[in-house]
């Protein structure tokens, strides 16, 4: 019987001190609830708006390369449009698709005016193609002295 006292005196004790310790500190323990709950969903919403956007991205960059096939200009203006705003790959893809439109349509100074704005990109690979890109755009302006030197600034920088 001493025990069966002793254990609900505890137990008393234990919901004393639970109730108390929650009215205390009931903002910081709603706040840490609230933590637990909401941080982990937010984190996951803004993981899936990120991948939404870059998803998006992806597929106007498609759609301008269907359209730039079919000689459309909205082509270049939706590549114009993810080249300033896009992530890097998609950026870099919507570039290499531009200076190619251009070379093919002979407008080798569109071109050359953009790959001299991309070239703060940090990739080894587009820097060595936008080099090379620019060596054949300027071929019949360029001398020999002057393309070995483009081709040298490249290898270095791998």
């Amino acid at each position: 019987m001493s025990n069966e006292l002793e254990t609900q005196i505890e137990d008393e004790l234990t919901k004393d001190k639970f109730l108390s310790f929650f009215k205390k500190n009931k903002i910081a323990v709603i706040m840490v609830i609230f933590l637990l709950i909401v941080l982990p969903i937010s984190i996951q919403v803004f993981f899936f708006y990120k991948e939404k956007k870059q998803e998006q991205f992806l597929s106007k960059y498609i759609e301008a390369e269907i359209l730039i096939n079919k000689n459309d200009l909205n082509g270049i203006q939706i590549l114009n449009l993810i080249k300033n705003k896009g992530n890097d790959t998609i950026k870099l893809l919507a570039i290499s698709k531009l200076t190619e439109y251009y070379i093919n349509n002979n407008q080798n100074d569109k071109a050359l005016e953009i790959l001299k704005e991309a070239k703060d990109y940090d990739n080894s690979m587009f820097e060595e193609l936008s080099g090379i890109k620019k060596v054949i755009l300027n071929f019949d302006n360029i001398k020999e002295n002057e393309i070995l030197s483009l081709i040298k600034n490249t290898k270095k920088k791998k």
